[in-house]
């Protein structure tokens, strides 16, 4: 460990300025269109540039606040409209070609955008009905979307809250990493290893919110931590604002953030006594934020109308989930068969020591259906399995063919802290209870998607080794740990990237009249094809006869939309590998 230099801080509050610029321009878009939305929508239109407007304006005062000087504070909104050029960049060149991001995701987005009211009129009827997902879910990255899309009038642009989320998750961890004394070479580290999170780069060009709900738990895990050590009003902002993002991408971003805060709070009790009360006002007024104001609907709706603030995921007396006369469809027809029925703790095995796989489904090198889940040694995944991380869900070993590598190695540095005295064996202690506990609450926690912050299991020894810094040895299996999950990850997402792109590219390149079936998606289906100027011809399911996929859930998905050309059915261009 090196004492904070004047550089360090310097960089530190650039990047925590920007963040906050980033964090501020989400909230306001959000905001702005619910206020829109309660004056008939009036405005709509002007709320992404005001919004902007606005955070730049945050970002000034933060800096000035902080005793930037005047060229200093340049930096932070230089940087903030960099990165919100290349996400809008990002999100137009890509289009969306997820399950749930064309099914209900884009449709919220449409509705809200057009003529539904979810703030005054949740259960009012539309044309086409809404279904349950989009009535109760929470809506924030909808909003931002919706406000984007009136802007700029291209509907792939209001992708880009991932984008934004991701880079805010990066500059948080880098500006925690230099608050705590970390070298700035490791400081970079630590946050490209975070941000580089296998589930956020898998739906980075999608409208799917795990990637952005855990962009922002993880910047209030860094908040955190800086906050902690030295309270600034530009940490505790970020804090706030990342609370906000998180409660209202995803239900489980409120249940996760429980657990985070639990944790911080155990911290004050046992080391800041001092600060209790300060951080359980602080905690409180950002939850109540989050969950009252700007997710009102669905947190306060849902408990109005169905008594719940988590309906349809938990229902009430009066309004009882219906569940399928066959179970949860989870577990019934997503979950690989031999982990039905088993508790969390072998779920939790496959979800480290898995081969990267998508069972049930099937699979690209027979067609047949790969039932069950199969276990692989450390460092023994091959070629041959990569292909699985094309798709946005990837199921086993969805964070990459070496983490259970890495995982066994994290332990023996964490057996390591155990040994040595001093605070960071506690952090560890306490930051992984926090972690496993928030795990444990979804019976799926081995799908990704719906346990993210896996990823931040073998990062924390790593960065508590050399934080600590009284082993040469122990700092350099830090660094090679650090490597080792910066290749996995760096794996994950350019196989991915790949397959987007080369979807992307192949769809503007097609060129000529098709015919196509949208099956689910009839809406999302329409509007890309419109937006492509791709001339087309509707089939129903009984007369569509095959085709390419114009989707990646994972192969042999059931129900995707399918297109050839109709002139040359036989040489329409194949997008899936």
């Amino acid at each position: 460990m090196v004492p904070i230099t004047e550089k360090n801080q310097l960089l530190a509050a650039v990047a925590w300025i920007t963040a906050a610029i980033l964090a501020g321009f989400m909230c306001f878009a959000q905001l702005g269109v619910m206020l829109s939305l309660l004056m008939g929508r009036w405005g709509i239109a002007g709320v992404a540039p005001l919004a902007a407007i606005l955070a730049l304006i945050l970002g000034e005062l933060l800096g000035r606040r902080m005793g930037l000087t005047a060229r200093q504070r340049i930096l932070p909104p230089a940087l903030a409209l960099g990165v919100m050029i290349l996400a809008l960049a990002i999100s137009v060149f890509y289009f969306d070609l997820s399950w749930d991001g064309q099914n209900y995701h884009q449709l919220g987005i449409y509705t809200i955008a057009a003529d539904w009211n979810p703030l005054t009129g949740p259960m009012q009827a539309t044309t086409p009905p809404l279904n349950s997902s989009v009535r109760y879910f929470a809506k924030g990255p909808w909003y931002i979307a919706a406000a984007i899309y009136k802007t700029t009038g291209c509907f792939e642009a209001g992708k880009c809250t991932t984008v934004l989320s991701w880079a805010m998750m990066g500059l948080a961890v880098f500006a925690a990493g230099l608050d705590w004394g970390l070298r700035r070479r490791f400081a970079v580290m630590i946050a490209l290893v975070v941000a580089l999170n296998p589930v956020v780069m898998s739906e980075l060009t999608t409208y799917l919110v795990d990637g952005v709900m855990v962009a922002s738990l993880t910047t209030v895990v860094a908040a955190l931590f800086s906050a902690l050590l030295r309270p600034q009003p530009v940490v505790i902002w970020v804090g706030c604002m990342a609370t906000i993002l998180s409660i209202n991408a995803k239900f489980t971003g409120l249940v996760f953030l429980v657990f985070v805060f639990a944790g911080g709070g155990l911290w004050c009790l046992l080391r800041l006594r001092q600060w209790v009360f300060a951080y359980c006002g602080w905690v409180v007024l950002a939850l109540f934020m989050g969950a009252a104001l700007f997710g009102y609907n669905p947190y306060v709706t849902n408990t109005i109308y169905r008594h719940q603030p988590f309906y349809p995921i938990l229902g009430s007396k009066a309004h009882p989930v219906k569940i399928s006369p066959l179970g949860d469809p989870n577990e019934r027809w997503e979950t690989p068969k031999n982990m039905v029925g088993h508790n969390r703790f072998v779920r939790f095995g496959y979800a480290i020591f898995g081969r990267p796989g998508n069972q049930p489904y099937p699979s690209a090198t027979n067609g047949q259906p790969e039932l069950n889940a199969q276990l692989m040694w450390p460092f023994t995944a091959r070629p041959s399995d990569l292909h699985y991380y094309d798709y946005h869900e990837t199921r086993v070993a969805g964070f990459g063919p070496y983490f259970s590598g890495a995982f066994l190695i994290s332990l023996g540095l964490a057996g390591w802290l155990l040994m040595q005295p001093g605070p960071a064996r506690w952090i560890l202690i306490l930051a992984w209870l926090t972690i496993v506990a928030s795990l444990m609450v979804s019976v799926h926690m081995w799908w990704p998607r719906f346990g993210p912050q896996f990823w931040l299991l073998p990062i924390i020894p790593a960065v508590l080794v050399v934080w600590g810094g009284q082993s040469r040895r122990a700092m350099v299996v830090a660094w090679l740990l650090m490597v080792l999950l910066l290749a996995n990850a760096l794996i994950v997402a350019g196989v991915h990237l790949a397959w987007e792109t080369h979807a992307s590219i192949t769809l503007r390149q097609s060129g000529k009249e098709i015919e196509v079936c949208f099956y689910d998606f009839t809406r999302s289906g329409e509007e890309k094809l419109k937006a492509w100027d791709v001339p087309y011809q509707e089939k129903n399911r009984k007369e569509f006869k095959g085709g390419t996929e114009l989707m990646s859930v994972v192969e042999g998905y059931p129900r995707p939309i399918q297109y050839q050309v109709i002139d040359d059915s036989t040489n329409a261009t194949q997008i899936n590998p």
